[in-house]
């Protein structure tokens, strides 16, 4: 269910984000005048055409949480229920979310029922039922199956389809957010289609990388390096999407990419880079939106390297971290400082990484010594047992402001004493999933540079750093292994009460910080360039991203 890390992002990690919450700047056009995009024929008005740097290693989310991908499968798939962008929780495929006073949730909170829509269909007109519900699911729990993690579905003990739009789930133990995140992440799955071939070969289906859907959304073609395009489901359960088809235009480099919108071969760019603002006032047609994003700039950090898996010298590189300079230097100040993984904004927020994280070069270089790497041969660059301390750091390839941020990375860590090599992994390959060898997913890298969502809701921390989680199980990257800390977060899944949720999430703060698993780095603001004529664009700062409402989004004259 919750895909904390996407990736995702920025995107994927990171820079890729799919999300936010807005304000406008600039702009005037917009009627797309000669702007075709991807040499896709189109109709004027009903059409647009968005780029962006990264792109989708398959339209999947079970077995792939790219944020590149969830931006396209908004559009593509249907979910139980998504966040909007005021963060609220709202019902997608089913009609209400339950709760135990609709009776759609038992009063011991063991037994959820949920009603379909009952005009749902899968694009090839295939009613979508109940029993789609129950095989993604076994989906999920597959063993054959490397799914993005199991958090939330491995304690669905059965499922009951009593007709054909209902689902009823019986679980093992109680879990606070099962509303939130039961299909949050995740979409549902045709069975029609997808029966039969869950096991290994499940992630190389033809079916991910031209899927059928149940959304407002069509898909219609994908050529690789070039554009995706779908068109509107005129037979949704929602209603008539307002647009007529869009295209979504990859362009890894991102000054192309402003050149591209600056010369109308795109209508709008998502997740822009912060050149966009330098350059936003020449653009006609365009607004820009401010999203203050929940995303996380951060490093993951591994915890089976050699040398990181010793806690001094992973204090050592955080509070070696001037995040002000990286602020101003890469991001011109739009981006803001980040000293954990819960944004400011949350309830849930906890100060306890500023004790750990603020900047102290003193204090870097003293652990380091304690830990036994000293600079004994005068070239600048600390050695242990004849070991020299290098490590590596690995970004998406094509994302400028990131590959900016491990130069400035290096010259920071240089001053302590620290070699910092750069190697670097295309998108696809650095989000991919566990079978095919993802550089997250396998483990095979030091330090991770990427983004990371914090979702509403604190539970889904189990799936980023429990011990039951890490790959190819979940998505504690950093392969932590704390028993204090997998028992705190399971607590914190069975815990309703707040004040008891805030004091078991305080203590998770405070370890979190303490053994450093992530050195956080900066909370991102994304900016997004949409034509001046787009009605209906809600940015949304959560996981459900910024094509939540894709149906409601029109092109006016």
């Amino acid at each position: 269910m919750p895909a904390t890390r996407k990736i995702l992002i920025l995107l994927a990690v990171i820079l890729l984000f799919a999300s936010s919450c807005g304000r406008d700047e600039g702009g005037a056009d917009g009627q797309g005048k000669g702007r075709g995009g991807a040499g896709v024929a189109g109709k004027d008005g009903g059409r647009l055409v968005i780029g962006m740097q990264q792109e989708p290693e398959i339209l999947n989310e079970a077995v792939n949480s790219m944020v590149a991908g969830i931006y396209v499968c908004n559009m593509i798939f249907s979910k139980f229920v998504k966040h909007n962008d005021r963060m609220e929780l709202v019902p997608d495929l089913i009609t209400a979310i339950p709760t135990v006073e609709n009776g759609g949730i038992s009063p011991d909170h063991l037994t959820y029922t949920y009603h379909l829509r009952e005009n749902a269909a899968w694009h090839d007109g295939v009613p979508l039922t109940s029993a789609d519900v129950e095989f993604t699911w076994r989906l999920m729990m597959h063993p054959g199956v490397n799914v993005e993690t199991r958090q939330g579905w491995d304690i669905i003990d059965s499922v009951d389809t009593p007709d054909e739009h209902t689902v009823v789930f019986h679980l093992r133990e109680v879990y606070a957010n099962f509303a939130g995140d039961c299909f949050y992440d995740e979409s549902v799955l045709p069975a029609h289609l997808l029966g039969g071939k869950l096991g290994p070969e499940f992630q190389g289906l033809d079916f991910h990388r031209s899927p059928v859907g149940s959304g407002p959304f069509i898909f219609s073609e994908w050529v690789p390096g070039s554009h995706i395009t779908v068109r509107a489901n005129r037979n949704w359960y929602g209603g008539e999407p307002g647009l007529d088809e869009i295209v979504i235009v990859f362009s890894p480099d991102a000054n192309a990419l402003l050149m591209r919108l600056e010369a109308g071969e795109v209508m709008a760019v998502d997740n822009a880079p912060n050149e966009l603002l330098k350059v936003a006032e020449r653009i006609s047609g365009v607004t820009v939106h401010r999203n203050a994003a929940l995303f996380n700039e951060h490093l993951d950090v591994n915890f089976e390297n050699e040398i990181l898996s010793d806690r001094r010298v992973r204090a050592a590189l955080a509070r070696g971290i001037d995040r002000e300079e990286l602020s101003e230097r890469i991001y011109d100040g739009v981006w803001i400082p980040a000293w954990g993984d819960e944004h400011p904004s949350s309830p849930y927020y906890s100060d306890a990484g500023r004790r750990n994280f603020t900047f102290d070069p003193a204090a870097s270089r003293k652990l380091l010594g304690e830990a036994g790497w000293v600079d004994s041969d005068g070239d600048g660059i600390r050695e242990k047992n004849g070991k020299r301390l290098t490590i590596e750091i690995s970004t998406t390839t094509g994302s400028l402001n990131r590959e900016r941020t491990e130069v400035v990375l290096q010259e920071q860590f240089r001053s302590l004493g620290v070699d910092l090599r750069i190697r670097n992994h295309h998108p696809t390959v650095m989000f991919g999933s566990y079978d095919e060898g993802g550089i997250l997913k396998t483990g095979r890298f030091d330090l991770a540079l990427y983004a990371f969502l914090a979702p509403p809701d604190p539970s889904t921390k189990d799936g980023s750093y429990s011990e039951r989680f890490i790959p190819p199980a979940g998505q504690n990257y950093s392969r932590i292994r704390n028993a204090r800390l997998t028992d705190l977060l399971a607590r914190g899944g069975r815990t309703f009460d707040f004040a008891e949720r805030k004091r078991i999430y305080d203590e998770v703060a405070m370890i979190v910080a303490d053994e450093i698993p992530i050195i956080p780095l900066l909370w991102v603001t994304q900016l997004d360039a949409m034509p001046s004529s787009l009605r209906g664009y809600r940015p949304n700062p959560t996981q459900s991203g910024d094509t939540w409402n894709v149906a409601e989004w029109r092109l006016e004259e």
